[in-house]
């Protein structure tokens, strides 16, 4: 029966801590700019819709995007911000219809100036 016990609290202790730590890795303390706001608003499902609004943001016509306007966006949240000096960075967690993706968006002065996959392999 102790043993019994024991396995019971132990299983409910780590489910405890697994969605502690789930948790918390979906939340920041850095509120989206404005313009993020209005760039994750266009993800609406279409590649088209994607394209338009790194183009309206990017700081250069000619920005690496990272091939995130390929896909079919749609449904982002932020699941990490960051601040530096010289720029806010996001990642964003979205989905392409079938799977999840992430990128990273760093903005300077309300335009984006980088864009990476981190998508999970």
């Amino acid at each position: 029966m102790k043993r019994n016990t024991t396995s019971i609290i132990t299983g409910f202790c780590f489910a405890v801590l697994i969605l502690f730590s789930c948790k918390s890795s979906n939340t920041t303390d850095v509120k989206a700019t404005p313009e993020m706001e209005s760039f994750m608003s266009s993800l609406d499902g279409k590649y088209e819709s994607v394209t338009s609004a790194i183009q309206k943001f990017a700081v250069k016509p000619d920005l690496n995007t990272a091939d995130m306007d390929m896909k079919d966006l749609r449904d982002p949240i932020i699941i990490n911000a960051s601040v530096s000096d010289s720029s806010t960075c996001y990642i964003i967690k979205t989905n392409d219809g079938a799977k999840d993706c992430q990128y990273e968006l760093c903005w300077n002065n309300g335009k984006i100036i980088s864009i990476t996959d981190k998508s999970p392999e």
